[in-house]
């Protein structure tokens, strides 16, 4: 972020704050203390200009120090040194330019006795400063999640359709049904099976909102009924692993994230393959992180199947706005097995 007051135009009006402050001092040295209009700019202009200086180098101090809980103490320590070197650095600097400019007895002895008021206006001007610009930083934080917010909104709203394409491919649905139908005369009790397979997965993935939370083993279940579906088309041509730890299994994760990631292991695995693919799904817990991972091997010499891309592309993007991490998908490619690691921060979310 920016230096508040540098940005846009912004140091005109501290400019201006400024030069009002400097001309009350400026009023309240010539009025209550009787001192020449010239002496009394002068203390001013001299006294108030370095505090003009130091206010903006405050800034840097704000900035870089953080306000979480666990770091209180050592941002104490930082506004307090700061504090005190910046009000002990502007009596000096004053002093030492003002007792050069005017030799008077009177005025200097003046400044010897004003360091105690001078000391605390520079804590007034200090706290006021500081407090600003965490204002100013809680202003910019909250403009930058409402606009996030807004974005993931708009982005919902925008790609419905190809959220639903991604999440529940057409031709997936077409497929089973047809499997279904072909299964209602060589095996009934299959056909029935399968039935029942698919509108459990429908019921799960249609009655979700994009946005919600839930646990890896909820979506891990629903991520079975649609590999238990595939393998009635596929037969043994599809093979599935899984090595989910125990402790993994509460995490939570946006609801049918994984199932793009599975559509995509199908699509360049299966599709492009006459040999039996294994698609291999992992699961553990890392600190703070879930990490999910789905690979299965391809032919590198079969012609890839076009499409839009958006499965993993959707993912990559609807993560990257729900939890403000850049890059939460990564994706590694050898020479026949593909695959995809999902980083999902363990981290309190309303959303």
């Amino acid at each position: 972020m920016d230096h508040p007051f540098i940005r846009n135009r912004s140091i005109i009006i501290y400019s201006i704050i400024w030069l009002v402050i400097g001309g009350l001092f400026a009023f309240a040295l010539y009025y209550f203390y009787d001192f020449e209009a010239k002496i009394a700019a002068l203390d001013s202009i001299v006294f108030n200009g370095i505090f003009f200086g130091l206010g903006l180098a405050y800034w840097f101090n704000v900035r870089y120090n953080s306000f979480e809980k666990s770091q209180i103490l050592n941002l104490a320590v930082s506004h307090i040194a700061a504090l005190v070197i910046s009000i002990a650095l502007a009596i000096f600097l004053s002093k030492s330019i003002l007792t050069r400019v005017s030799a008077d007895e009177e005025y200097v002895l003046f400044l010897n006795q004003s360091i105690p008021w001078r000391s605390a206006l520079g804590l007034m001007y200090y706290s006021i400063i500081i407090l600003v610009y965490y204002l100013i930083l809680y202003y910019d934080d909250l403009n930058q999640k409402n606009t996030e917010r807004s974005q993931l909104e708009t982005m919902l709203k925008s790609s419905e359709l190809e959220m639903l394409k991604s999440q529940i491919n057409p031709h997936f649905i077409f497929n089973s049904l047809n499997s279904i139908a072909s299964l209602t005369i060589v095996s009934p009790e299959k056909a029935r099976n399968m039935v029942i397979k698919l509108s459990e997965f429908l019921r799960y993935s249609l009655g979700k909102e994009n946005d919600q939370m839930n646990t890896m083993e909820d979506e891990l279940n629903n991520i079975m009924l649609y590999l238990d579906i595939e393998k009635v088309r596929f037969g043994d041509r599809l093979s599935v692993e899984t090595d989910i730890s125990k402790e993994s299994l509460q995490l939570k994760l946006p609801n049918l994230i994984l199932q793009p990631l599975f559509e995509n292991a199908i699509k360049h695995g299966i599709y492009e393959s006459l040999e039996q693919v294994t698609v291999k799904l992992k699961a553990w817990q890392d600190q703070n992180l879930l990490r999910v991972e789905v690979s299965n091997q391809f032919d590198p010499k079969a012609t890839g199947k076009k499409g839009k891309g958006i499965g993993l592309k959707n993912v990559g993007e609807r993560l990257r706005l729900i939890y403000g991490v850049p890059q939460l998908v990564f994706t590694d490619k050898t020479d026949n097995l593909f695959t995809v690691r999902l980083d999902i921060p363990q981290i309190a979310t309303d959303l």
